[in-house]
């Protein structure tokens, strides 16, 4: 094996630490030589990329922080921070291009000041406006997102924020910020404290399947699966355990009706107990913190009696909303689906708009078009079936351009 092939492949993570430690230190120039050597083996390694960006904006150079950006732009379309990026950064050399990145990065950051800020110099006739396709709404929600942050809240180039003090949104945030090796020892950090959630291998899962680790990334993923069916099944096993405890023994004196009476109890303390975390995560969601509104929404999910079937297609609905907004579109997307299959008769349009979205910016414009058109005609408000038709023509533009690079 060559050096290189060594850098690229077993060393990458100490160079990533390595590069971070310069960083940190604010030796800048050593943490570039070791970012241009990872891409020099790995051109499309979207952590050093991201990483260069933020670094030469570090440097005073905003040039090649834009180069980069715009490259991995192309690699990884639409990721959040590095959109916002481009928008702040293209404000004083390309007015009219910032304002697309901001009209773009608008959607996950819709309360952020700088990005509407920039975002306006269209309306105020500063440039003329874009007419052409972008997908700029947000996720149709049951309450309005009253998340507010600062200006200084947003870009890893601009620094650290603090929008949320626990350790799973400083996780998040590293691994949005394409820091995507802090975040896995963030969240392996998190995981000693918290083995049995589910939510933290998800968490896990995710980083190191950015960080390149795809095996130990999927196995993460299956074991918060596996902790997710076994919640289930422990609430299945106390069930069996509580209609069968009164069988044996002098104490087994209890009625049949006093039975049935207490396993009544058992399940609308379960159906209660769920309302409540449904509840929790519904107000997460309007304040804006979604991974909190994940967790809750998956333990109203685990614990609710599978009768409840609204309950848990509602459960399901709001934890795609969440990932929505956290740019996890294709797991959104399978959220939307279990609750479709749950019930397919209590498919909504909402849901339909919301699946759409996420097909959308993951470039698969059939499937958004489908979902879009099927919207229409499931009870949206005149207001919601006017954005419909507005991302229909956009799709449609889009997929047109789609199939002639395809064909080029």
């Amino acid at each position: 094996m060559s050096i290189d092939d060594y850098t690229s492949t077993l060393d990458i993570k100490s160079k990533f630490e390595e590069a971070l430690s310069y960083f940190s230190s604010n030796d800048f120039s050593e943490a570039m030589r070791i970012y241009e050597l990872i891409l020099k083996n790995d051109g499309d390694n979207i952590t050093a990329l991201y990483s260069k960006g933020v670094t030469y904006s570090k440097m005073g150079d905003s040039e090649g922080a834009i180069i980069s950006f715009k490259e991995l732009n192309k690699i990884f379309p639409n990721h959040p921070p590095t959109v916002a990026n481009l928008a702040v950064l293209l404000e004083e050399v390309n007015v009219e291009e910032a304002v697309d990145f901001a009209n773009i990065a608008a959607i996950s950051y819709p309360d952020l000041g700088i990005i509407n800020r920039i975002k306006k110099l269209s309306e105020n006739n500063i440039v003329k406006k874009d007419n052409g396709p972008l997908l700029v709404s947000n996720p149709v929600l049951d309450e309005n997102n009253n998340n507010q942050e600062s200006d200084d809240d947003l870009l890893g180039l601009l620094g650290d924020y603090n929008i949320e003090e626990s350790d799973e949104v400083k996780a998040q945030k590293l691994l949005d910020n394409g820091d995507f090796i802090e975040s896995v020892k963030l969240w392996k950090k998190i995981l000693e404290n918290k083995p049995q959630s589910s939510e933290i291998w998800l968490g896990l899962g995710n980083a190191l399947i950015s960080a390149g680790y795809l095996d130990k990334g999927q196995q993460c993923l299956e074991r918060s699966k596996i902790l997710t069916t076994v919640v289930k099944d422990s609430i299945a096993d106390r069930d069996e355990r509580n209609e069968g405890f009164n069988n044996e023994g002098t104490d087994s004196l209890t009625t049949t009706s006093e039975l049935e009476s207490e396993n009544k109890k058992i399940y609308n303390d379960k159906v209660n107990t769920s309302i409540e975390w449904y509840n929790k995560g519904t107000s997460f969601l309007s304040e804006g913190k979604s991974i909190d509104s994940i967790s809750c929404f998956e333990k109203a999910i685990g614990g609710c009696p599978k009768e409840e079937i609204e309950l848990r297609v509602r459960s399901q609905n709001g934890r795609g909303d969440a990932l929505y907004n956290l740019s996890k579109y294709s797991e959104s997307i399978l959220a939307y689906h279990a609750a479709i299959s749950l019930e397919p008769n209590l498919l909504t349009g909402r849901t339909l708009y919301n699946m759409g979205q996420s097909y959308a910016f993951l470039e698969l414009y059939e499937d958004g078009l489908k979902c879009f058109e099927q919207a229409i005609n499931r009870g949206l408000e005149q207001d919601g079936k006017e954005l419909c038709k507005t991302q229909i023509n956009r799709c449609k533009v889009l997929l047109r351009e789609q199939k002639k690079r395809l064909t080029k």
